[in-house]
């Protein structure tokens, strides 16, 4: 645990599941594996009891992925074991199997649960899928695996879609990450609308951790 505890992806990832949700997950570890470099890898670990951790995690707070659903199956297909998602923007993402489990900060979440008590989908579920699926989870952390500080450079970018941080704008485009921090991030952003308008800008993102 002292190789750990200290490090600032855990304390965030701890902190927050207890914080919202009273949940103390170094009290399911059994061995740490992997804490990654960034929230979006957040921590692997093998449980004590996999089931026993699972059980905390209910609804309305957790909504599980169900594969019946094509947008759940996309969602979760770089997940392994069950896949739980926090209820919120931003998300915990829980990826829980008896062997192994992986809990990481997704930074658009997509999962809401409406007044009859069931989980819906907001459009942020595109911005999660190409950007924090398909463009972190795949190639950052592709060229990563070849160089790590080129990998650093790469994954300040992020491409830009229609999402509830630019109130659904119908534009793409790209924004680079100048500096970022818990909560926060600076950066610039360059989209084109369908209009056919370009537009330049420096931008700040707050949201609550």
């Amino acid at each position: 645990m002292t190789a750990y505890i200290g490090n600032s992806i855990y304390k965030r990832i701890a902190g927050r599941l207890f914080r919202r949700h009273g949940i103390r997950v170094a009290d399911h570890i059994n061995v740490m594996e992997k804490v990654g470099t960034r929230l979006g890898q957040g921590i692997t670990f093998e449980p004590k009891d996999s089931s026993k951790f699972v059980r905390l995690l209910r609804m309305p707070r957790f909504a599980p992925d169900d594969g019946k659903y094509i947008c759940d199956r996309i969602a979760s297909a770089a997940t392994k074991g069950k896949g739980y998602r926090e209820v919120g923007v931003p998300s915990l993402h829980v990826q829980a199997a008896p062997g192994q489990c992986n809990v990481h900060l997704d930074s658009f979440g997509f999962v809401a649960i409406g007044p009859n008590g069931k989980k819906y989908y907001n459009p942020d579920l595109i911005q999660h899928i190409v950007d924090e699926l398909l463009w972190e989870d795949k190639f950052v952390n592709w060229v990563s695996s070849k160089n790590a500080s080129v990998g650093a450079l790469v994954g300040r970018f992020h491409p830009v879609l229609p999402s509830s941080r630019n109130r659904y704008r119908l534009a793409a485009g790209g924004r680079f990450d100048i500096k970022k921090g818990v909560g926060w991030r600076v950066g610039i952003e360059a989209t084109r609308s369908l209009s056919g308008e370009n537009q330049y800008m420096g931008k700040v993102d707050l949201w609550a951790f």
